[in-house]
């Protein structure tokens, strides 16, 4: 049992013991699913729901404009970052509106902080009830002068500031992710709706060790390792980062996964939903990328159908002698969660 006290390396490290353990335990079954896995990624068409996935995500990111990246990790249209007001068509939605309509597939309550500058931020539902209670009309009605109190116009002015700022304030790459899953049609028992992509990771991860085990499980998606995998339209390609970046390979990422309850210790992660595959490379949607909703595409190693590994940190070493630098992209692409 990990201890609720102790230092997070130190939880890392005996959930990391654990796994290992499990994993050593399930490997027959773990390579049977592998053996799967790749068998889906090379005969079997993406399933209708994972195909609509990707074609909400091409729209939302026509919706902002269209922000792109090439196979080297370069910006190559700019597109409208998430507090923008821009409307792009009439009547529309700004990118701060439909940041905060991502987050409806997760909990309407969020994000409820909005910071600025200070230790902790404040709670932007009671900074929205205290604006309310500031209104002209109810402030008249308790006997205050005539000119006191906000007006309507500036009532949702200052609302709409707040709600910008909160946008700005909270990454929204899993709640984008999980609104694409949603307007795709998916329900409680197939996706982990959360803000952290590690939630829906790890059940992914633990549908795998189901579906090893023969005992059924109606999650939608399974792990398994981009390296060993192709990838479909509609599948996740996922990379631990920050405070996480030390796991930056599929084994080390399973270990985490295999160990940790939903909701339980943060992970950092990104996740990219896959909208095309060609016979050179692939195509992907991610949401808060450079602020925005932003297509990436990955190219595959030559003559392959595996992800160049100049993607990975440690690929090679940019500036020799047939390396190629992937710039933004050069990121610890570790785990697919594919379709089942």
């Amino acid at each position: 049992m990990l201890r609720p006290d102790a230092p997070p390396a130190s939880r890392w490290a005996m959930a990391a013991l654990g796994a290992a353990a499990f994993l050593l335990a399930s490997a027959p079954g773990l390579a049977s699913a592998a053996s799967g896995c790749l068998e889906t990624a090379t005969q079997a068409p993406s399933p209708s729901r994972a195909l609509a996935m990707a074609t909400f995500a091409q729209q939302e990111h026509q919706a902002f404009g269209g922000q792109s990246m090439d196979a080297e990790g370069r910006m190559t249209e700019a597109g409208d970052s998430e507090a923008e007001d821009t409307r792009r068509t009439v009547p529309g939605l700004a990118p701060w509106q439909r940041v905060l309509g991502y987050w409806q597939a997760v909990d309407p309550q969020l994000p409820s902080l909005v910071r600025f500058g200070a230790l902790r931020g404040a709670d932007r539902h009671l900074l929205m009830q205290a604006l309310n209670e500031a209104t002209a009309g109810r402030l008249q009605g308790m006997g205050v002068g005539p000119d006191e109190g906000l007006d309507s116009v500036e009532l949702r002015a200052v609302q709409a500031a707040l709600s910008r700022v909160a946008v700005i304030d909270t990454p929204w790459s899993a709640a984008f992710i999980s609104w694409l899953a949603r307007q795709a049609g998916l329900a409680d028992d197939e996706f982990v709706f959360s803000e952290a992509h590690v939630d829906y990771a790890g059940a992914a991860w633990q549908a795998g060790v189901e579906e090893a085990a023969g005992r059924p499980t109606r999650y939608a998606l399974r792990a398994y390792d981009l390296a060993r995998t192709p990838p479909r339209v509609g599948d996740l390609v996922c990379q631990a980062r920050g405070a996480g970046a030390g796991f930056d390979t599929f084994d080390k990422i399973g270990e985490v996964l295999a160990a940790r309850d939903t909701g339980g210790e943060p992970l950092p992660m990104h996740c990219d939903v896959v909208v095309a595959v060609d016979a050179t490379g692939f195509d992907t949607v991610g949401g808060n990328v450079l602020q925005s909703v932003t297509r990436r595409r990955l190219d595959f190693a030559p003559g392959t159908r595996w992800l160049d590994p100049s993607y990975l940190p440690e690929g090679c070493t940019p500036g020799a002698p047939g390396c190629i630098d992937r710039h933004m992209s050069r990121q610890p692409w570790s785990l697919l969660l594919q379709w089942r």
